[in-house]
């Protein structure tokens, strides 16, 4: 398989297992009462870690978001907020590695463990500090209009989502590194495998989306 095909179907599979997760644990937790984004978020982070170390081009952590939070529109009843918040950690992923992986050519340096495990966990932060106020400001949902919603999610749940984005960031990496290393030998039969992976996690999110609705 070349390298386009293998990030073509790393994006898919990436994207569409983030998609599942935010269906199935994001309504696990919401019927538990537990608090959702910094878990989810958690995950996202290990998906747009691994698939940006394969495929280190602006615009592929926002794609990978898109991809993910395509899955919501399937949903009843539909939140424009949930699509929101998986779209703008995409995008505040994109923006921070994008200017990282500059700076990085620009110096003549490489990209290091500790940089991506740190700006990870700056990147979710930002991500949470934006969303709360966009969320009541600018969408005008009525569920962040409530009191004390809109900070506990910024204070409260901003900080616990970047340190559990350490973690998620790391393992990111180390998933990434080891599925370039395998894959410089892999056979027809593996890449077969990981085709027919990404085409069924997506066909699975959608399952999981359309069951969900109804």
């Amino acid at each position: 398989m070349s390298k386009k095909r293998l990030i073509i179907a790393s994006v898919v599979l990436c994207g569409s297992l983030w998609g599942l997760a935010e269906l199935g644990i994001g309504e696990m937790a919401w019927n538990a009462g537990i608090p959702r984004a910094p878990i989810l978020t958690a995950i996202g982070v290990l998906f747009l870690v691994l698939a940006r170390r394969i495929w280190n081009v602006p615009g592929s952590s926002f794609a990978l978001g898109a991809l993910a939070a395509a899955f919501k529109f399937l949903q009843h009843p539909f939140w424009g907020c949930k699509v929101a918040a998986v779209l703008i950690v995409g995008l505040t992923f994109d923006i921070t590695f994008t200017l990282y992986e500059a700076r990085q050519r620009i110096t003549n340096r490489d990209i290091t463990v500790g940089g991506v495990v740190a700006l990870s966990a700056v990147a979710t932060l930002a991500s949470f500090l934006i969303f709360g106020p966009f969320a009541k400001y600018v969408l005008h949902n009525p569920y962040w209009s409530m009191a004390g919603k809109m900070v506990d999610y910024m204070v409260a749940q901003g900080p616990i989502a970047a340190a559990l984005a350490i973690p998620a960031a790391w393992a990111g990496l180390k998933l990434s590194e080891r599925l370039s290393l395998s894959s410089e030998s892999w056979t027809h039969a593996n890449w077969l495998v990981y085709r027919i992976a990404a085409a069924g996690s997506g066909i699975a999110g959608i399952a999981a989306a359309l069951a969900l609705k109804y």
